[in-house]
Formats: C-alpha cells, sequence, structure tokens
C-alpha cells in the first residue's frame, strides 16, 4: 500500500484518539469514504503534521463544522471552485436530480417512506434545495444548520442512519458522474473540491442525525423511569389503603366469626340452620384468609434465620394440601437431590412459599392432575421446581402473573405469587415463570443456602437471646 495523503493521516489521528464528537465524525468519514479519498492528488493545503490532541481539547474547534473543514482542509478556494461548478452543472441540474431521486426512492427497506407523491414530491424538493446549497459557495453555519436540519428529519421521518449514509453515496455517485462529463479546464481541483465537501455534508448530516437520536433516547428512558416510578406510587398507595382495610375488619370479622359459631353450637345438626351457618363461616374464613393476604403483602415481615429442614416443611405442607377436599383427585409428588445443602432460612415464610405455589398448581391442573416438587442443586443455591399439568398460560398472562392484585380466577385476590415473590427477594432469591398454552407450567425458585450478605450477624432462631 503506498502512503496516505496527508489530511488522511489526520483523520487517522483523530480517529484513533476518539475521545470527542470530532474525532468520532473524522473516523466515521474515514472509514466511510476510505477508497475514494486514497486516489485524491496530492496538493497544496493538506496539513503535514496534525495538531496534537492537547491543542485541540483546549478549544480550537468550536463546532463539527470547523473540525471537519480543518481536517479535510477545505477553503476559500475550494469553495470558489464548487461554485463554478454549481454554474457549469446549472443546465443538467433537473436530470441529475431525477437520477438521484431514482435512486434513493427505490433504496430498500425505505417502504412507506415514499409511496404518495406529496412524498415523492417532498424528496424532490428536498433535493433541489440541497444541491442549490451544496454549489452556493457559502459554507458557514447556516450551511451546517441546513445539513443537520435534514439528518434530523430523516431519523423523524422513520428513516435509518445507514439508508441516510447509502443515499448520499448513490448522490456523490451521481454527481461525480456527471462532473467527469465537464469539459473544464480545472477539472480535477474541482472533484476534490466536491470530494471533500461531501465528506463535510456527511459528518453533519450525521451529526444531526445523532442529536435527534440522542434525545429521543434519553426521552424514551425519562419517560420508563417516570412510569415506572407513577406505578410504583400507585402500588404504595394501593398497599397503604389495603392495610388499613384489612386492619379494620380484621377484628370485626373474627367477632362475627366468633358468634356464628356460638349460634351454631347451639343447633343440632338436623336444623335447617346449620348448613347455612356452616355456608357463613366458610365465607367469614375466605374472608378472613383474603385480609391475612393484604397484611402480609403491605407489611411483610424480615425473615427469621435458621436452619430449615427442608424435607419436612414440604412434608408438612403436602399433608395440609392433602385434607383439602377439593385436591382429593390431585397426586403430588416430590423428590429431593441427596446431596441438597443445608438451607438457611424462615421456615414459617418457607412453607407459607410452598403453599401459595403448591396451592396455585394444584387449581391450575385437571381431574387426577399430577403436581411435582422437585429440590436440587443449582450450583451454591438451592433450586425449588414446581410443576403442573394443567392449561398452561399466555405469553401476556405469565408476564403480569406476578403483578400485585392481577388474577384469572374468579375468586382470587391476585396476591399469591406477588406474596411469593416478595418472599423469595427477602431472601435474596429469584423466583420465574414458565409457562405455555395446553403444556402446564414450571415456577422455578433459587434460594441461597446460605444467609443473604444483608442478613449475616442476624441471630437465627436457635441463637435468638430475646426470646
Amino acid at each position: 500500500m503506498g502512503k496516505l495523503p496527508r489530511f488522511m493521516r489526520s483523520l487517522r489521528t483523530a480517529a484513533h484518539a476518539g475521545r470527542s464528537k470530532g474525532a468520532i465524525q473524522a473516523r466515521n468519514i474515514l472509514e466511510m469514504d476510505r477508497s475514494g479519498l486514497g486516489a485524491f492528488p496530492q496538493r497544496a493545503g493538506f496539513h503535514a503534521t496534525p495538531p496534537s490532541f492537547g491543542v485541540y481539547c483546549r478549544g480550537m474547534f468550536t463546532t463539527v463544522l470547523e473540525q471537519v473543514k480543518y481536517y479535510v482542509s477545505f477553503g476559500d478556494d475550494d469553495a470558489e471552485q464548487l461554485r463554478q461548478l454549481g454554474q457549469a452543472l446549472r443546465l443538467r441540474m433537473p436530470a441529475l436530480v431525477e437520477r438521484c431521486l431514482t435512486q434513493i426512492i427505490s433504496w430498500p427497506g425505505t417502504e412507506g417512506a415514499f409511496e404518495t407523491p406529496d412524498q415523492v414530491m417532498g424528496v424532490r424538493q428536498e433535493l433541489v434545495a440541497w444541491f442549490r446549497r451544496l454549489f452556493s459557495g457559502h459554507y458557514d453555519a447556516d450551511f451546517a444548520a441546513d445539513a443537520a436540519r435534514l439528518g434530523r428529519n430523516q431519523l423523524r421521518d422513520g428513516l435509518p442512519q445507514q439508508f441516510l449514509v447509502a443515499a448520499l453515496e448513490l448522490v456523490k455517485l451521481e454527481v461525480e458522474r456527471e462532473v467527469a462529463g465537464l469539459a473544464l479546464p480545472n477539472l480535477p481541483a474541482a472533484q476534490h473540491a466536491l470530494r471533500k465537501l461531501l465528506i463535510l455534508e456527511t459528518a453533519l448530516l450525521l451529526d444531526g442525525y445523532r442529536e435527534v437520536d440522542t434525545h429521543q433516547v434519553r426521552q424514551h428512558e425519562r419517560d420508563a423511569v417516570q412510569a415506572r416510578l407513577r406505578e410504583a406510587e400507585q402500588l404504595a398507595h394501593i398497599g397503604q389503603l389495603a392495610a388499613s382495610l384489612a386492619h379494620e375488619i380484621k377484628n370485626p370479622l373474627a367477632g362475627i366469626s366468633g358468634a356464628i359459631q356460638v349460634i351454631r353450637a347451639g343447633l343440632k345438626p338436623s336444623d335447617p340452620h346449620f348448613p347455612v351457618l356452616g355456608e357463613v363461616l366458610r365465607q367469614i374464613h375466605r374472608l378472613d384468609r383474603t385480609v391475612k393476604d393484604l397484611l402480609i403483602y403491605a407489611r411483610p415481615r424480615p425473615p427469621r434465620y435458621q436452619r430449615c429442614d427442608l424435607p419436612r416443611a414440604i412434608e408438612r405442607v403436602l399433608a395440609l394440601l392433602g385434607k383439602e377436599p377439593e385436591f382429593a383427585s390431585i397426586r403430588f409428588e416430590f423428590s429431593i437431590a441427596h446431596d441438597l445443602p443445608p438451607l438457611a432460612a424462615d421456615e414459617h415464610l418457607l412453607e407459607q412459599l410452598l403453599m401459595n405455589l403448591l396451592l396455585n398448581a394444584a387449581q391450575a391442573s385437571t381431574v387426577s392432575g399430577l403436581v411435582r416438587l422437585v429440590a436440587t442443586c443449582h450450583g451454591a443455591d438451592v433450586r425449588l421446581s414446581i410443576v403442573d399439568e394443567g392449561a398452561g398460560m399466555s405469553e401476556e398472562v405469565a408476564r403480569r402473573a406476578l403483578e400485585p392484585f392481577f388474577t384469572t380466577k374468579a375468586r382470587g385476590t391476585g396476591l399469591g405469587l406477588p406474596i411469593c415473590l416478595k418472599i423469595v427477594e427477602a431472601h435474596g432469591g429469584a423466583l420465574e415463570i414458565e409457562s405455555r398454552p395446553g403444556a402446564g407450567t414450571e415456577v422455578a425458585v433459587t434460594l441461597p443456602a446460605s444467609l443473604p450478605s444483608a442478613a449475616v450477624g442476624v441471630p437465627d432462631e436457635h441463637t435468638r437471646t430475646d426470646r
């Protein structure tokens, strides 16, 4: 390979520095136009030695226009060459615009952007204005502002950045083809000035594109954060309200339940009111469970860690479920890895977690369905997997299953899985749901076998002295 032209060495030095907008623009321009620039003729005006990066950073340039002008050595002579070139192309300009327009609107991936006559006319007008500005001979702040505006408009119109660069390259090829056919005494110098100008134009277009893209990304991030904050605030208000209501309901509910039990105890089983009062007590019991769920979710207590006997906890939960008449036909199976490490957890919360997950799995199962619980080692963690053979969930339902108060059950509160998630997160673990319609559901819980870092130093139930 031969030596690079001097201004290309300047470009490469800036690109390798890579620490500023100007350097990044220079690097991008060098990569996009390497083959064309390599053929530039050597002439006076190219910088033999690029400025040191320290000088560059101390405010040598204030705009992208100044930066790229310096690095491609674009000066008044080039501006005059381009003005004369524009005059020579004046009669050829309409045909040039149409050829460029055909190239642009036929570019793959722009479907929908140039469908209507008004859209095509808009592109044609932009091209006419662009060529007029390109060969005006004036390359100042207004020129830079127009180029940046064009880049911003392309992004707002939904056109990708690669389209912008490719379209500019197509236009460049058409212009160079037209210029090559001119009989000008200073044609090489004019072609050289045109190539430098198109590099300048590319940098300005991309800078305008970058400004809008950065603004859109930041706005999207702000909107997402604000949405999460609003949601968290709403949930906090709902939680406070639920906790207050639950607290106000719990004591009267206990009184009502006690009174009904006293009345029922005074009746004979053959009394027609006896089964009615039994149903009242069942409904009170269901309402009491709902109130407890609200209190647990709204005011969770921190875990009290102890060494848990996981097999025993599973057996206790399954024994309770086995006494429920509605689950009489459901088969429960569990298996535990022989090398399972001892689990440091709050045994009461662990049993509540297992109860909620197994209840959900049993309720989702068909008659005579199977619910499997498998406990295995997962690195230094314990992994609990609860699998049912029920109807499964759609992607949307599975995604929202952990949201508070979201439920697909006719009589559910929508707090079972959110409570499970809170228990798991309080233990420093993770909860995942995998489900497909018609293929059942798997809920996987990963818990650290040892105490989470936040709980180190907290006495467990075997070492507490305040009982």
